[in-house]
């Protein structure tokens, strides 16, 4: 029969302890948002398009504090978040969502030019608020929820309110996935951008 030696077990815990410490712990995901599709040319800086074709200043998008994270959450139940494993936005989310959305509405815009946020010293004829409450990956049905709130005023320094849209979107996503959850908002945006335009020309004339 075969007897350990008193001081064995203890060296193969240690051993095996050192193991574990050894092995290599797994490579964080850093998710971006999928870029919006942008045809060549439209992206032109505000200052050279706006002797051409009306400014419009879009704010930063708004979106629910409770995904302003690293860490990449979805909604678990209609009370609960959670959080899908080692997995990290590379930037800040609210500012991924904005830059895309103004893409988008450049694509949706052409003979517009586009300013974010800060126009320098331009008058923009319009500004444009994007709402984005709720914006909610819904695991368990696999499918973005969101409510989109757009508010569209005029360039003055007191801006006026002209028009306030409200509209609600529901988009399955494609799998089970952290990926697929960007995708999903990626499609969002482009979508709002594609109601928004519309809203924005009916405003300028």
């Amino acid at each position: 029969m075969n007897v350990l030696k008193p001081w064995i077990a203890p060296a193969l815990l240690v051993g095996g302890v050192l193991a574990a410490c050894a092995s290599p712990s797994p490579a964080p995901v850093l998710l971006t948002l999928p870029p919006a599709v942008e045809t060549p040319g439209t992206a032109a800086a505000p200052a050279a398009a706006a002797a051409s074709g009306p400014l419009l200043a879009v704010r930063r998008v708004n979106i629910p504090e409770y995904l302003v994270a690293r860490r990449v959450r979805y909604r678990a139940d209609a009370a609960t978040l959670a959080e899908w494993p080692n997995t990290y936005w590379a930037e800040r989310i609210e500012i991924g969502v904005s830059r895309e959305f103004v893409s988008a509405l450049r694509q949706q815009l052409p003979g517009w030019a586009i300013c974010e946020t800060n126009c320098g010293d331009h008058v923009p004829a319009l500004t444009l608020q994007l709402d984005l409450v709720p914006m909610d990956f819904v695991r368990g049905a696999q499918q973005l929820q969101a409510h989109a709130r757009l508010t569209l005023s005029d360039g003055a320094a007191a801006a006026r309110a002209l028009h306030v849209e409200e509209r609600s979107y529901t988009l399955p996503a494609a799998a089970d996935t952290a990926q697929a959850q960007a995708q999903s908002i990626a499609t969002l945006i482009q979508k709002v951008a594609a109601d928004a335009a519309p809203l924005i020309r009916d405003a300028r004339r």
